[in-house]
């Protein structure tokens, strides 16, 4: 055999090989495209099912559980968030959000929900730790639910707000289930759904169901004092009197672990360090205004995706300036609007005498330029990459900017 037929052989050879593995490449292909329409109609199966089942499930002569305007809805849902959610609250924990903090969950339900429209209004969004979803919106109630043959696809539909009776929740030392018209929807390890979580949805959705939009002083008070484990509140019980309100509560940098913590009741603002066993306490009467400093690690856009973006608050009384950095943006705020809220006369007169400060106050969004030390920058970057809140290649990369500026 000569040298040009060993080259004829042995390419032909490599041509067939090729063939070879390009057809079954494309059986394979074929085969998956089969198998993915073949789980893709079962899944549709499922889900028809189950929308049939919710649609289905009730007394056709009940009253929808949701039965109030979208106005209504809005405006209880919003005083909601800022007085039974948020105090209490960890951001980075809790799988609830709610407006008016929709901004960061509204690309996501963009991309999970495709018969989501923007002429809706999101109200409660809860999603568990499995990547199951419940959103509630002024016209549908929306579901991501695990598909039950397989816990690696997902069920997705939703149900018009008019044709849902009931919405409630379960939960017991195993389980905790969330279910619509009888139904259970979502199904979570017991452990996996914060105990706060579980009090805000049935708080919330109790509310609806009854038509009890209207949120007093007592019930805020008797809302956090639930929402603290027992160690907290008995500390707390000693740092106010026995007549004060609580009307907001902080952990140091969203963490119940953390040393620190900041409560406001209707009479004050407490500073609490149970490292030191130290109390600063501040009558709103001797407050003349509260300003607050935008954190340098805006460039992460926390605001925008966890709604925590850092700040220093600055307590202004007649004789000293109290800085506290244990709080986020959206706390500050709220801590600020309780302070104009409930500041007496006095106050007002005094902080009218300083209008750059009284103007920070009345305008938190609009931060100073900080001027922070570069070190204590990155200490604060690392505590928030030990949280998880920020990734090691991003801390890496600030600490660099700030480093340069030693």
């Amino acid at each position: 055999m000569g040298f040009k037929d060993l080259f004829k052989d042995v390419t032909d050879l490599a041509k067939d090989s090729i063939d070879s593995i390009q057809a079954e490449v494309a059986l394979r292909k074929e085969e998956q495209q089969r198998l993915r329409e073949e789980m893709e109609n079962r899944i549709k199966n499922f889900t028809d099912d189950l929308t049939s089942k919710l649609l289905n499930n009730t007394d056709p002569k009940a009253l929808p559980f949701i039965n109030a305007s979208d106005e209504v809805l809005l405006d209880y849902t919003r005083d909601f968030f800022k007085k039974l959610l948020l105090p209490a609250n960890s951001s980075s924990a809790t799988k609830i959000d709610m407006h008016p903090n929709d901004e960061k969950a509204l690309k996501n339900i963009l991309k999970t929900f495709p018969t989501y429209t923007l002429s809706e209004k999101f109200l409660l969004r809860f999603k568990d730790s499995k990547g199951q979803i419940i959103l509630i919106t002024t016209s549908n109630l929306y579901f991501k639910v695990i598909f039950p043959e397989n816990n690696s696809f997902f069920s997705v539909g939703s149900v018009p707000k008019d044709k849902i009776a009931d919405i409630s929740l379960n939960k017991n030392d195993e389980h905790f289930q969330l279910l619509v018209n009888n139904i259970p929807l979502i199904t979570s390890d017991s452990d996996e759904v914060k105990n706060s979580d579980f009090i805000t949805i049935s708080e919330y959705l109790y509310r609806i169901k009854t038509n009890d939009f209207t949120i007093t002083d007592d019930q805020v008070d008797a809302f956090i004092q639930s929402k603290l484990n027992p160690g907290t509140l008995e500390i707390v019980k000693t740092l106010t009197e026995p007549h004060e309100k609580l009307v907001y509560f902080a952990w140091g940098l969203d963490s119940a672990a953390s040393k620190k913590f900041l409560l406001c009741t209707d009479k004050r603002i407490v500073l609490y360090d149970r490292d030191l066993d130290e109390k600063k306490s501040f009558d709103y009467k001797e407050i003349t205004s509260l300003t607050t400093k935008q954190s340098t690690v805006s460039f992460l856009d926390l605001s925008l995706t966890l709604g925590m973006n850092p700040n220093d608050t600055e307590i202004h009384t007649k004789d000293a300036i109290e800085t506290i950095s244990i709080l986020y943006a959206r706390e500050a705020e709220r801590v600020i609007q309780i302070y104009n809220t409930l500041k007496p006369e006095g106050s007002t007169r005094e902080a009218s005498e300083n209008p750059s400060s009284e103007q920070s106050a009345a305008n938190p969004q609009q931060p100073e330029t900080p001027k922070e030390d570069p070190i204590a920058m990155i200490e604060k970057l690392a505590g928030l990459k030990e949280k998880g809140i920020i990734t090691e290649d991003e801390f890496n990369q600030k600490k660099q900017e700030l480093l340069a500026k030693l």
